[in-house]
């Protein structure tokens, strides 16, 4: 195990406490550690506290915001590292995650922040993911549609905080923050990072999605053309109706 690094590592969970052993194993088993891990517990009635305590250098918090982007803005107050990465429970980190991102922000001290690519696969069937690649930055493609995910790393002194307002594609809500309102720009590297998890809370609810991709796009003025989002989201929803874990839970 490497040294403690810059880095610290939020990970946000509401009712995914089977899921976060999984996930902070990934993030301790990291080649460059981070120095600070917190998970914010957004009112879970699961066991997400007894996990977070069976591990010795992870610090718990627990809130009751119901909102994934408060508890984020919330666990980002908490650390002090000059480098954060905002991981989902449900997902799981590659041993080089950190590592590389890390050594991208450092060699480009222009990048708001660093990214990968991912492996998607459906809830309980690691093995048989596929690979999504997210692709060079590009703010015209961005502007167009979302393709890069939330699990980054990310300059503190660049993070300009989640929106509390924006429930759906935060991610997306993110990098046009920082893009269009700060001239930031996030730096892509072409590796396989991280494992990326698709269940049925990964593709429900349309109705919902779809209406709040038309207001994050009214509130940067990007026009209609979201014709890359919509082929992204189609493409999540294909390949978890194929498995059986969508119809089963």
């Amino acid at each position: 195990m490497s040294a403690r690094s810059d880095i610290g590592v939020v990970i946000t969970t509401h009712n995914y406490g089977h899921y976060l052993a999984a996930c902070l194993e990934s993030v301790l088993s990291q080649t460059l550690l981070p120095r600070q891990v917190l998970v914010v517990d957004d009112a879970s009635e699961d066991n997400a506290a007894d996990v977070v305590a069976s591990f010795s250098d992870v610090a718990y918090c627990r809130v009751d915001f119901r909102n994934g982007n408060r508890a984020r803005n919330f666990g980002f107050l908490k650390i002090s590292t000059p480098y954060v990465a905002f991981f989902d429970a449900d997902n799981v980190m590659m041993p080089r995650f950190l590592e590389v991102l890390y050594s991208a922000l450092e060699e480009v001290s222009h990048a708001a922040y660093a990214y990968g690519d991912r492996i998607v696969f459906a809830d309980g069937d690691l093995q048989q993911g596929e690979r999504e690649v997210s692709g060079p930055f590009d703010v015209r493609r961005l502007r167009a549609g979302n393709y890069i995910d939330l699990a980054a790393l990310i300059r503190a002194d660049s993070f300009p905080g989640f929106d509390p307002a924006v429930r759906r594609y935060q991610d997306w809500d993110l990098w046009l923050n920082i893009a269009l309102r700060q001239g930031g720009i996030g730096q892509y590297v072409p590796e396989t990072l991280y494992y990326y998890r698709v269940h049925p809370h990964s593709v429900s609810q349309r109705e919902d999605r779809d209406r709040a991709m038309w207001r994050i796009r009214r509130k940067y003025h990007l026009g209609w053309g979201a014709l890359p989002l919509l082929r992204h989201s189609f493409k999540l929803y294909q390949f978890a109706r194929k498995t059986k874990s969508f119809w089963t839970g």
